[in-house]
């Protein structure tokens, strides 16, 4: 998949797709809470996380682990 032509938003929508479907909604928040508090910036722009508390992942996390479910059935 060519990813230079994606928006930042799908850059995010697609990046929470694969943590959900790997690791499912409560492991994807962990991993996401794990590297929301990082220093290291090595792009020189801000994490797409930033703005994000960790209920508001974990709730983007289960609407994606649900939509996936769906999808599936």
């Amino acid at each position: 998949m060519r990813t230079s032509n994606l928006t930042d938003a799908e850059i995010r929508s697609l990046g929470y797709r694969a943590l959900v479907e790997r690791l499912g909604a409560v492991g994807a928040a962990r991993f996401i809470r794990q590297h929301e508090n990082a220093t290291d910036d090595y792009s020189g722009t801000a994490g797409p996380l930033e703005d994000m508390t960790t209920e508001e992942i974990y709730r983007e996390a289960a609407r994606l682990e649900r939509e996936l479910r769906e999808e599936s059935e």
